[in-house]
């Protein structure tokens, strides 16, 4: 029920064309049975007219027929294209929300989900939920709505004869689904589980096939796959004899209650009480009144799969942390915050030495530290871990906040990259416009803040000699500049964030030494109350901070200031000066 009450939620957005869908399909279903009973009386009378050889005035029911008629045939194509048209509405809803999950899931808890279960649930159990307001919510509303109107009017003519038509209404619209739903509510989840299973393990044969081919183990893989297919014939087979039981049980129920309104209404005829002529207008009214209920029990049938499918996908949604809101609460009054590595190690698959080691060291909120080693020795591996792209194998990695200490990992990327300023030695420059580019970073930002982050990071007299200023397009991958203005448009971005955590992967490179100590003097000034963590092998940058990490084969030789290194490490000098 909680699930059925979240895709409720969902429809939210649409419901003016949900509701509007009912309204037509309810009206369709009105016409339909006051069609059919208008028919049966108008049949009947001229038929009694004919006996008795008198006149009758057949102008008015035919008028009333042709426009039933037409009402039918308007509100059925008004329903199709309505309902049918909010279904796509609501799919795209769907999809949205679940690429919108995927994306802020923390990468733990993606690297830790196969990537074809993930497709599949974002194709297939997405798809599944296109039943959900044509299958399930329509027939129910249109019950709800139509039952009360088709029973008044009955019980006009027969009191007797609508309550007998209403419990059997009952029978085949709440009893039999209610029976049928709990039947195949167990067996919902397992053939959407077995279902998403099967997809997996055909996507993984296929990707894998040189694999197996290899090791021979084609056959095995097969097997299992003929074997998990056989098992969702099977949920598949018990699911469509129940819908064929319920639809003969729906139809025998129907026979007998139009016969026992035959044989309830022929003694009112003989007394009297009832014309002739309603006989045939009532019995066919009863059997065109569970017009309203006929798709019910297929809508139970069908719930179940829906809900099912639901569970899936909202279990993506419920992986977000319980306190995530107090994550983001305390995070979001941080000027700067500190980073704590305990026992962190790393291994790459395959690889004999670990690319992390034993990590352990302390960032305190505000302090400005750099990273070195030689290259191999862990650098882009740490940063990699503290941005998420990677996956913690084991070990803490914190951030420090006034309130306390956060597991990064339980984080979202949106929270976690939130409180990241990263400028990455790759770094991609679109095919775009400069003002574009700059706004991926701030898509708030004036042209104002714009101009101001190009000046600070020293781009201001590259930006003013060009013709266009920010609608300059700078091509392909930033073909159109040199390696030195793609380093400081990179730097621009990074100052129209506001991150509370600086990582800074070689800032320098390829600039020239005037252009370097401006830029490194506004970044300190701009930064001063921010944390900083640069990966650099700079003398001049590492003067400029309070502690050096330095990483030789995954491991932390040594942690003290740049001075202390130069004065006691001929090892260190070394490295600096061969970068």
């Amino acid at each position: 029920m909680h699930n059925f009450i979240r895709l409720l939620k969902l429809c939210k957005p649409h419901a003016g064309m949900l509701l509007l869908g009912a309204f037509l399909a309810s009206l369709t279903v009105l016409a339909n049975v006051g069609l059919l009973a208008i028919s049966g009386w108008f049949l009947a009378a001229m038929a009694a007219a004919g006996i008795a050889g008198v006149q009758m005035n057949y102008f008015t029911p035919a008028g009333v027929i042709r426009f039933l008629a037409i009402v039918r045939t308007a509100s059925r194509y008004g329903e199709r294209m309505i309902t049918h048209n909010a279904t796509f509405l609501l799919l795209s809803e769907f999809r949205v929300k679940m690429f919108r999950t995927l994306s802020q899931l923390n990468n733990v808890d993606l690297a830790m989900s196969r990537s074809s279960d993930l497709f599949n649930r974002l194709q297939n159990d997405v798809d599944a939920l296109d039943k959900f307001y044509l299958n399930v919510l329509l027939p129910i509303i249109v019950a709800i709505i139509s039952i009360p109107i088709v029973m008044a009017f009955m019980a006009m003519y027969s009191a007797e004869v609508a309550l007998v038509c209403f419990i059997s209404l009952m029978i085949i619209g709440v009893l039999l689904p209610a029976i049928l739903s709990r039947k195949l509510h167990r067996q919902a989840d397992a053939e959407t589980q077995i279902s998403a299973e099967l997809r997996s393990e055909l996507a993984d044969t296929l990707k894998g096939a040189r694999e197996l081919a290899v090791y021979q183990a084609q056959e095995a893989q097969l097997t299992h796959c003929d074997l998990l297919s056989k098992q969702y014939n099977s949920q598949l087979y018990n699911r469509h004899k129940a819908v064929a039981n319920s639809n003969g049980l729906s139809t025998l129920v129907i026979q007998l209650t139009m016969l026992a309104s035959v044989f309830m209404i022929i003694p009112l005829v003989a007394m009297g009480t009832m014309k002739n002529v309603e006989l045939a207008m009532l019995a066919l009214f009863v059997l065109a009144s569970f017009e309203t209920v006929l798709t019910l029990p297929t809508a139970f049938i069908e719930l179940p799969l829906t809900l099912s499918a639901a569970k899936r996908l909202f279990a993506l949604e419920d992986k977000h942390s319980s306190h995530l809101s107090k994550q983001q609460n305390c995070l979001a009054h941080q000027s700067a915050i500190g980073l704590e590595l305990a026992a962190v190690n790393y291994q790459y698959a395959g690889a004999k030495n670990k690319a992390l080691n034993n990590i352990n060291f302390v960032i305190t909120p505000g302090s400005k530290v750099a990273l070195v080693g030689a290259s191999g020795s862990g650098k882009t591996t740490l940063v990699n871990l503290l941005t998420g792209l990677w996956p913690k194998q084991s070990g803490s990695l914190k951030f420090i906040t006034d309130q306390g200490t956060f597991e990064l990992e339980s984080m979202t990327a949106a929270t976690r990259f939130k409180q990241l300023t990263i400028v990455a030695q790759q770094h991609h420059i679109f095919d775009g416009t400069l003002r574009e580019n700059l706004r991926y970073a701030a898509p708030e930002a004036t042209d104002e803040m714009l101009i101001e982050a190009c000046e600070q990071a020293e781009l201001g007299s590259w930006l003013n000699n060009l013709k266009t200023g920010l609608n300059t397009r700078l091509g392909t991958a930033g073909r159109k500049l040199s390696h030195g203005q793609s380093r400081r448009i990179a730097i621009a971005q990074a100052l129209l964030r506001e991150g509370n955590l600086i990582v800074l992967d070689e800032p320098t490179e390829s600039l020239d030494n005037h252009t370097k100590q401006k830029l490194l003097t506004t970044l300190e000034k701009i930064w001063a109350d921010k944390t900083m963590l640069t990966i650099t092998h700079d003398p001049e940058m590492l003067s400029r901070v309070d502690k050096v990490i330095w990483l030789e084969q995954g491991q932390v030789r040594a942690l003290a200031s740049h001075a202390e290194l130069v004065a006691n490490e001929a090892d260190y000098v070394e490295l600096i000066t061969r970068f």
